[in-house]
């Protein structure tokens, strides 16, 4: 049930996020403004998050996600009945974002109460599968439903899955026995334990860097693909591939173990995603568009599978709602970055410079995260192999 509640949350947040932004920059929106609602809608997320992850170990992951899901619905509401003045369109996105922010976390941590080693790894593929499908399908749906029906009937389909998801969620109860390990798990040692913290907090690096990039394809891109004349069905149709790509990253690096703890292959994985970059920053065609979004995808689908698995297994239960949460916090903030900046950045220098800027910012995270592996991280990778 939790894959399906996952599913659905994000196939009606998506389908909200592509309607709208495709709305706006057909109502000639400017990108500063475009701009500041991604930011205002991943800073909510960010900090709803943090606040969110901590609160839910004490009080309950179904608790905050029902809350949450509420949250979402009555935002939906609102925009599927009311979405032809901008303030509202504000007002709803920050709204969400609360809302994405306290859904998350605790249903993270809900999937992996009591569970380690490869059943949580499991558990974490079958999540991430759940909410890319969700992205996807809202992707595809969006770009259809907007082609063929307009804004309004779009925004009622996301509002029923909303709804729906209230429900699944309600009915879904808690394990109380879920909390209980079985004797001989495969529970890491103490020093791979400090590891994988150490690894954590190096995602958040990384996380932050991707979701500056991803969250500029979400609200900035509209404008680059309408002015190369792509229609809507094949718009979402080249976000639905790239999001196809980060679903195979993340079956990959479930069937293999070659890229934990080792830092040569996050490098790598970012190195690629700057070059998708540069590669958008260029493209004028839906080919050139699909390429480099497929290699901006690889980087994103290996920096969010390898942070849930580094937060898993460096995370005690009884706090895994809190680092679940911090991970969300650096991707929402990223976002909230990406598409402020990103919006002033294409106002006042053109569509295509975000991306570049993105792929400097990239490769400069990744030097401080070169800086921190080698002086901290090394040494005690060298000690654990002895």
């Amino acid at each position: 049930m939790l894959y399906l509640i996952t599913w659905f949350t994000d196939f009606a947040g998506v389908l909200f996020i592509f309607v709208g932004t495709r709305y706006l920059s057909e109502q000639n929106a400017s990108p500063t403004m475009l701009g500041a609602l991604g930011a205002l809608y991943f800073l909510a997320s960010a900090v709803s998050s943090a606040w969110a992850g901590t609160v839910a170990d004490r009080w309950g992951y179904r608790q905050v996600s029902i809350v949450g899901m509420a949250l979402l619905v009555i935002s939906l509401g609102v925009n599927s009945f009311w979405h032809d003045e901008y303030w509202i369109f504000c007002v709803v996105y920050v709204a969400a974002g609360i809302a994405f922010g306290m859904i998350y976390p605790p249903l993270m941590a809900w999937l992996g109460h009591g569970q380690s080693g490869q059943t949580a790894s499991r558990r974490y593929l079958f999540f991430c599968l759940a909410f890319n499908l969700g992205i996807v399908s809202g992707q595809i749906t969006g770009g259809w439903a907007f082609e063929k029906f307009g804004v309004g009937v779009a925004l009622l389909i996301a509002l029923t899955l909303a709804s729906l998801n209230m429900i699944f969620i309600c009915l879904h109860k808690e394990n109380n026995d879920e909390g209980n390990l079985a004797a001989g798990g495969d529970e890491g040692t103490d020093v791979e334990g400090n590891l994988s913290q150490a690894f954590a907090r190096l995602a958040r690096f990384a996380n932050f860097g991707g979701m500056f990039s991803m969250s500029m394809l979400w609200f900035l891109l509209p404008q680059l693909v309408i002015s190369l004349d792509i229609p809507a069905d094949r718009h979402g149709l080249i976000l639905a591939t790239g999001r196809m790509v980060v679903m195979g990253t993340y079956l990959l690096l479930y069937l293999t173990s070659f890229w934990r703890h080792e830092f040569r292959i996050t490098g790598c994985a970012q190195t690629i995603g700057v070059a998708g970059l540069i590669i958008l920053s260029v493209a004028d065609s839906s080919l050139g568009l699909a390429v480099g979004l497929a290699a901006l995808s690889t980087m994103m689908g290996y920096n969010y599978f390898a942070s849930l698995f580094y937060n898993a297994t460096g995370s005690c239960h009884q706090h895994k709602g809190r680092a679940f949460g911090l991970n969300e916090a650096s991707l929402g903030l990223g976002a909230a970055g990406g598409s402020l900046i990103g919006g002033l950045t294409a106002n006042n220098l053109g569509s295509r410079a975000p991306f570049q800027l993105a792929a400097l910012l990239i490769t400069i995270l990744l030097f401080v995260q070169c800086i921190v592996w080698w002086k901290s991280i090394r040494p005690a990778q060298k000690r654990l192999r002895g």
